[in-house]
């Protein structure tokens, strides 16, 4: 069992609370019983699993996908974590590397910074069978903290990090921005086969010289006079307008 605050194994994981640290190793942390389950689920490259002794589930997952178990105080623990009031476990996974696919949705942040908000929009891609991609100033895609607020997401969809528009084009992508006025409405996304939706910082929305240079852009009216909506909001609303559910279609049988 690690008992000192200063074992180099806990050092190195306390380093991957920044992105500095994740960039270096290419590996990141998982916090709790339900990512590490997600992350088992979808077979990741999950490399350690530092658990407290009574934590039986963590350290069987940690066995059976040939992850090394690593026994730890409630102390090590809290100093690995990157919450107040962590639950075990705390593992260190691989970040992977993989290509966006060329064709397909996508659903694109660009400059949410709220790891929040970043996290919520990759659930949302995942949920509909979207690609997600970050653009410029966007919260990084492997925080802690958007890797919580995903739950899961990260597992269940191809993400990857683009430096402009030409990276989202793919196959005959429609780059689609979403705009607070003057916009389509949403319901136009559903005749689109192949789309890239840019959804911009809650705040300031995204960048003028983005939204000109898009093929659609798009408004979600509302009649009870709210300026603007949460990113993740807007994004949900707009990615199920996008996936053809909310046109409609036949009952679900009896």
């Amino acid at each position: 069992m690690i008992t000192s605050l200063r074992n180099q194994k806990v050092a190195a994981a306390v380093r991957l609370h920044r992105k500095r640290g994740r960039s270096a190793s290419g590996t990141t942390l998982l916090e709790g019983p339900n990512l590490l389950a997600e992350a088992v689920a979808a077979r990741a490259p999950v490399r350690v699993v530092f658990g407290l002794t009574d934590d039986r589930t963590s350290r069987d997952a940690a066995a059976g996908i040939g992850a090394e178990w690593v026994p730890v105080t409630e102390e090590v623990l809290r100093k690995m974590a990157t919450t107040s009031e962590p639950q075990s476990p705390v593992a260190v996974v691989a970040i992977p590397d993989d290509p966006l696919p060329s064709s397909g949705h996508l659903l694109a942040a660009w400059g949410v910074r709220d790891p929040g908000n970043t996290g919520t929009l990759i659930r949302t891609a995942a949920a509909f069978g979207m690609s997600f991609a970050a653009g410029p100033d966007t919260a990084d895609l492997w925080s802690p903290k958007v890797l919580r607020s995903a739950a899961g997401g990260h597992w269940r969809t191809s993400l990857g990090v683009v430096a402009d528009l030409e990276e989202l084009k793919g196959a005959d992508r429609t780059l689609v921005a979403t705009v607070v006025a003057h916009g389509e409405p949403p319901a136009v996304l559903r005749d689109l086969s192949c789309a890239a939706l840019l959804i911009g910082d809650e705040a300031h929305g995204l960048p003028g010289e983005i939204s000109a240079a898009a093929d659609l852009r798009i408004t979600i009216t509302m009649a009870g006079g709210t300026e603007s909506l949460n990113a993740a909001v807007a994004g949900a609303i707009l990615a199920y307008e996008l996936s053809g559910d909310a046109s409609g279609g036949p009952p679900a049988p009896d």
